[in-house]
Order: structure tokens, then sequence, then C-alpha cells
């Protein structure tokens, strides 16, 4: 840093080799590490613009043995290193992995239990691969019971609970609470859209797969809502503005939640689908905008349904099938229940974890 520059609400700073950074006044007061405006042991703010009437200024700023040194209307005065700036940028601009829409044809990646288990490189693999693609199939897992719990375990991931099963038994049985336990065919879906936040990742665990028929079914959920913006944006906006009620219960629990099928961040992105038909509830007969709705539910719910926008195939015992629940819709096909014993178990977990997981197994904070 060779000079610095007041201009306006920013500090133009310039190098040596003529380039420039111009950063705003603002966010250099926010960001000041010294002792008195951070606490060093945890790295967390203690400096609080609340605490001021008025937004600070800076009185002065210049460039003293290489540092920026700013005074400020609040009395401070902040020193920034090269490597501070660098270091306070690297921080501002961390983001998980970004998630890559399925190709026609694509097939999740798999990855063995072992490996998984007892090589440091091949978890990385794994948690890179599910971030990125929303699902990965792990194969070669032992088909004990509990095994997926004992799974996220290794992997230091908490279990999200829910009131219906902390680890949820799925067989062909009379007395079931859905459909899951049926040998009827089940539409894709995500689990517990019923929840104003549903567990965003799923482990099924294929303990046994006796039967005839019964395939696997899954679908990108981003990618489906990718292409009906481009057969129909408005369509999307309507999805992601009028919320709908989803309601799962059993003879001890109950769930229910309203809220829009797509979830959106600030610029448009998808960041998450909630889309259970058999949990749906009826929207209110006075909605407005009814009949656009249900326009733009079909164009989406075609979309899912199409087999082109399916992937699927057998899942046979010790296949655990790890999902973004968020993303990914899990399906099957019908089977035939006298034709032998279909058993898995499924447990829940929260995406921020794994994805805090990964970043600490790779050093990358």
């Amino acid at each position: 840093m060779n000079e610095v520059i007041v201009d306006g609400s920013r500090l133009r700073i310039r190098y040596a080799d003529g380039s420039e950074t111009s950063l705003s006044k603002l966010w250099l007061r926010d960001n000041c590490r010294c002792t008195s405006c951070r606490i060093v042991a945890t790295g967390e703010h203690r400096y609080f613009v609340g605490d001021h009437a008025t937004l600070p200024d800076a009185t002065h700023a210049e460039i003293a043995d290489g540092a920026l040194s700013v005074s400020w209307t609040d009395g401070h005065t902040t020193m920034f290193t090269q490597d501070d700036l660098e270091s306070i940028t690297k921080t501002s601009q961390r983001r998980h992995q970004t998630p890559q829409l399925w190709a026609d044809e694509f097939d999740p990646p798999r990855l063995s239990w072992s490996a998984v288990t007892t090589d440091h490189q091949s978890r990385l693999e794994f948690f890179e691969a599910f971030m990125v693609h929303g699902a990965v199939i792990v194969t070669g897992t032992p088909t004990q019971s509990g095994e997926c719990i004992r799974f996220l375990e290794h992997l230091e991931l908490p279990i999200r609970d829910t009131p219906f099963d902390r680890l949820h038994d799925v067989f062909f049985r009379a007395d079931g609470y859905n459909v899951a336990h049926t040998d009827e065919p089940l539409p894709p879906h995500n689990d517990f859209a019923s929840y104003q936040w549903p567990p965003s990742g799923q482990i099924l665990h294929f303990l046994i797969n006796e039967v005839q028929g019964g395939d696997s079914i899954l679908v990108d959920g981003f990618k489906a809502v990718a292409r009906l913006a481009q057969q129909d944006p408005g369509a999307v906006e309507v999805l992601a503005s009028i919320p709908v009620a989803f309601r799962e219960h059993s003879d001890t629990a109950e769930s229910w939640a309203r809220a829009p099928l797509i979830r959106q961040d600030s610029h448009g992105t998808v960041t998450g689908l909630r889309f259970s038909n058999q949990l749906m509830q009826p929207l209110p007969p006075d909605q407005p905008l009814l009949d656009e709705w249900y326009q733009a539910y079909h164009g989406l719910a075609r979309i899912i349904a199409d087999p082109k926008n399916q992937v699927r195939f057998r899942s046979e015992p010790g296949d655990m099938q790890v999902l973004h629940a968020h993303r990914m819709l899990h399906a099957r096909h019908g089977f035939d229940g006298t034709s032998g014993n279909r058993h898995l178990q499924d447990t829940y977990f929260e995406y921020d974890d794994l994805a805090a997981r990964a970043a600490l197994d790779a050093g990358d904070l």
C-alpha cells in the first residue's frame, strides 16, 4: 500500500504497481481487528455499531509503514496491514460449495462405506460430492440396524431428531402411518414438508431388499425448478410467493407448516424445494391467485414426474442414499409385498453441520 485517498464514503488504496482497491469506510470500521473491537480468543465482534447515535466517519487516513491507519469520529484508530485486508476479504467471501444441476442421464456418485469411514481423502470427497450433487450412494454399508446413525456419529454429525422416530424403520406393514409403509408407488417428495424447517439432510439405508419391483427414484429438485424457469419464469415466482400447508401425523406425533414450495435467496437463486403431494393440505379457497398457483404447480409436477428427469436404480442391501433433503426428491416404484422382505431405515441430519465438518476436515477456514 502506497497511498490512500478519501473518496466520499470510501477509501481508495493505491499500490506500487498502480492498481487500486476501493473500500467502504463503514466496512473498515466494522471490521477493525484490534482487541478493543474484537474478542481475540473467539474471533467474535465486540464493536457494535448500535452503541453509537450516528454512524462513524473517517477523520483522517494515511499509509504508515505499509499499513492503512484510519482515525474515526468515535475517537478510535484502526490499523490494517495488507494481510489483515486479505484475511477479512477471504472471510467475507466464504461460501458453501456451489450446487451443480444434474446432467441428463446423471448417475449419483458412489463411494464405499469402508473408504469414507477410514480414509481422510475419501471422506472429503464424500462431503464435496454431497454438497455439489446433492446425493451420494454409499455402498457396502453393514446391514445391522442403526448403521445410518452410527455413520453420522463416525462423521461427527449430530442427528436431527423428530417425534416420529429417531431411526425410522420402513417396511411393508398394515398399520403404517403413511404410504411409505405400503407396497404402493411412492411419488417424488422430500420428507417433513410439514415442518417450518424440514431436515436438510437424510439417509436411506437398505438392510433387506428381496421384493420384485420397488426400484429407487431420485429427482434433482433444483434442476426441476430451473427447467420450470425456462418454460415459465412467472410460475417460479408464483410457487415462491404463495404459502401452502403440509401436515404429517401419527397416533403420537403431529406436524404442520405453511410455506411456499420454492425458497429463494435475495438474488433469486433457489435454495430449497418443499414438495410432497401426499402431505399437501387444501389451499384457502379465497386465495386470489389460486388458478395461477395450480397452473404453476402442474408445470413443476409434470417436470418432476417425467421419467427423463428421474434417476432410477435398484437399491441393494448395504446401499445408503445420503441426500440433501431440501434439494433431492426421493421416490420408489410399487412392489409386490408378498414377494419377499424389504426393510430400510432412515434418519436425518442438517446440511449446515455437514458443510461445517467438511470445512474443518479440509482446514479451509
